[in-house]
């Protein structure tokens, strides 16, 4: 943080810091289904959630069923955690996918098309 000097993580969990957060990026991905095992053949024809994603210019990820910003995210990543974004075609066996690496989970998103994903 500039202000004070911390890791700008310490502040994330304020709620008044999620309300005053400017997004920085926002579109719609699909997410790979909970618990999606990609070595099992059943697990890779699941069908993909669409969700839209809003990236904060504190870290944060989160996305909802739809755009309104009045819509309870399903879920989020801080990607200050995030150790690595790689391609994820390999393991999901999806063109324009990508899995984002937390030291919690591996998450699974993809486009629609190879411009969205490069965005």
């Amino acid at each position: 943080c500039q202000n004070c000097f911390k890791p700008r993580e310490s502040h994330l969990l304020n709620d008044e810091d999620l309300n005053q957060a400017k997004p920085i990026y926002g579109g719609w991905l699909l997410l790979a289904p909970e618990g999606t095992d990609f070595d099992n053949p059943v697990h890779r024809s699941r069908k993909w959630q669409r969700r839209f994603f809003i990236l904060y210019e504190h870290g944060l990820l989160r996305y909802a069923l739809d755009e309104m910003p009045t819509t309870l995210p399903q879920g989020t990543i801080n990607m200050n955690q995030c150790t690595d974004v790689v391609d994820g075609e390999n393991r999901t066996g999806q063109k324009f996918s990508l899995c984002i690496l937390t030291p919690e989970k591996e998450h699974f998103i993809r486009a629609e098309n190879k411009e969205i994903i490069s965005g």
